[in-house]
């Protein structure tokens, strides 16, 4: 037992003999120590993610719900941080955060998630709309690459791989380990690539409003196709093209949005997230009466909440062991999934039992 265990233990001992409960505030200069301490019936401490572990005699003992035996992928959130970026995942005391500040430049903008240790970032360039695009392994700190140069021109991009043309672009998408290219809302270039060439989408399907995870990892672009039916004009279906088989997958599926704010709904009401075993989504579907949780890569899919009248919204996230949480407002109830993994595979919604 360290020292600063038993200064910490004798202060909450002198605090239990208070009447009443008293709350004590740590302010370390790591973050990840900032913790809350609760004295009352018990002694308690609460990190800033809402995790608990209680003092007994053989030390803190944690409360947090047992987790179903499932393989995790690591994927890490990257946001800017004083001219770098700060990867981490999505628990607050996760001890796997990184910061990479580029040696020579400050970082503008980078992609958004990593499942392959990699990030992709833009540097500023000499001019407006001027950046070098860059990618560097942030989990061994290795020296960046240059992949080449970006230029925003007259209402396009202009990006010029090393030793490669010049390739036109209206839009750019950050992945871990590169970018994708859209020359049109169907076709496209992804870089990097031994023979960077445009790819065309299959008749009548276009990029979808936008892109989530890491496109590097799954090796699928989001695409949608609109199928009004009816009085459904929002209606469309959902795919994934496989960018190294250069074809689309079997699992389509079909969401309905009021027209001229696809874009917010989707983002909503789609969430896909990269498991060992394939990605997985959870989607509002046929209209807003299903939440359902699919694999689109073997299109196992299982449906968790419907209501006839509607889902009023969900929520999902991926706590920092990897596991992917989920909550829905179904009629005047929140209904809560613990692990959308074990609920799409055994069914359950509720935590596992803990052993004896």
């Amino acid at each position: 037992m360290n020292l600063r265990y038993l200064k910490l233990s004798a202060a909450l001992a002198a605090a239990l003999g208070l009447s009443g409960c008293v709350t004590m505030q740590s302010l370390a200069s790591d973050p990840r120590e900032d913790m809350r301490y609760n004295v009352g019936t018990e002694v308690t401490r609460q990190d800033t993610s809402g995790n608990t572990d209680v003092l007994t005699k053989d030390g803190w003992k944690t409360t947090a719900l047992p987790e179903a035996k499932i393989e995790r992928q690591k994927v890490w959130y990257i946001s800017r941080q004083e001219s770098g970026i700060k990867a981490w995942r999505y628990g607050f005391q996760s001890e796997e955060n990184y910061r990479y500040i580029d040696p020579l430049s400050p970082i503008v903008e980078a992609s958004e998630f990593s499942a392959t240790g990699w990030v992709t970032y833009l540097v500023k360039g000499d001019g407006v709309n001027d950046y070098f695009v860059k990618r560097a392994n942030f989990v061994k700190n290795g020296d960046p690459e240059v992949l080449g140069h970006l230029e925003g021109y007259r209402r396009e991009w202009r990006f010029t791989p090393n030793g490669g043309p010049t390739i036109a672009a209206y839009d750019y998408h950050l992945a871990s380990k590169g970018l994708v290219l859209w020359r049109t809302p169907s076709a496209f270039t992804y870089v990097p690539a031994s023979r960077p060439r445009a790819t065309l989408l299959p008749e009548a399907w276009e990029l979808a409003w936008r892109q989530k995870g890491d496109i590097e990892n799954s090796r699928l672009l989001i695409v949608k196709k609109p199928t009004p039916k009816g009085f459904e004009p929002g209606r469309h279906q959902i795919g994934f093209f496989d960018l190294d088989k250069n074809r689309m997958l079997p699992t389509v599926l079909e969401m309905t949005f009021i027209p001229g704010s696809e874009d917010a709904q989707f983002g909503n009401r789609f969430f896909i997230y990269d498991t060992p075993r394939g990605p997985i989504t959870i989607t509002l579907e046929d209209g807003i009466k299903q939440m359902v949780v699919r694999n689109v890569k073997t299109g196992q899919k299982r449906v968790a909440f419907q209501r006839n009248a509607g889902i009023a919204r969900i929520k999902a996230e991926q706590t920092n062991t990897g596991r992917i949480s989920v909550k829905a407002a179904v009629g005047f109830s929140d209904e809560a999934i613990f692990d959308a993994e074990d609920f799409l595979y055994s069914g359950n919604k509720a935590p596992p039992v803990a052993p004896k």
